[in-house]
């Protein structure tokens, strides 16, 4: 499914420092990653609180019991955003304004070694500008020089 995400759109992966910009809220992107990573851990204990009378949703992910023979270990539960994405501007560091696209979000929760990851991507809205490959000969002191003798 992340090969369908990627084919039909360019997402690269944010750096920590990179700034999202919401309607009413702004994150770097590690401080949004340490929230998104809360807030499913939040989720998943609150599930389990309401299951304590038997066994909690995370006891049930770690292994699936067919019957007394065979018990098939759990690995890992992903969770992904919607697939259209979520509307929101990011802030690059060194870039010179912010630029308006659609964020992903994947979180993955890894049962046997008991950690939380999140992957948070963005696609823009707008192509980049592409530069061209001359443009740094036209910056050099030699093509200056080139250019002031014609």
């Amino acid at each position: 499914m992340e090969d369908q995400l990627e084919s039909n759109k360019n997402y690269e992966i944010l750096d920590g420092d990179d700034v999202l910009l919401f309607d009413k809220a702004t994150f770097l992107v590690r401080s949004f990653a340490e929230v998104i990573t809360s807030k499913f851990i939040e989720i998943l204990d609150l599930i389990a609180i309401r299951e304590s009378r038997q066994k909690s949703i995370i006891n049930w992910m770690k292994e699936l019991r067919i019957n007394d023979e065979i018990i098939i270990s759990g690995g890992e539960i992903d969770w992904n955003s919607p697939q259209e994405g979520i509307d929101c501007q990011v802030l690059k560091i060194g870039s010179k304004g912010g630029q308006k696209g659609k964020l992903q979000i994947k979180v993955n929760e890894n049962f046997q070694a008991g950690e939380t990851q999140v992957c948070i991507k963005f696609c823009p809205d707008e192509p980049a500008k592409q530069k061209s490959p001359l443009d740094d000969i036209r910056q050099s002191e030699e093509y200056k020089k080139l250019s002031n003798n014609n």
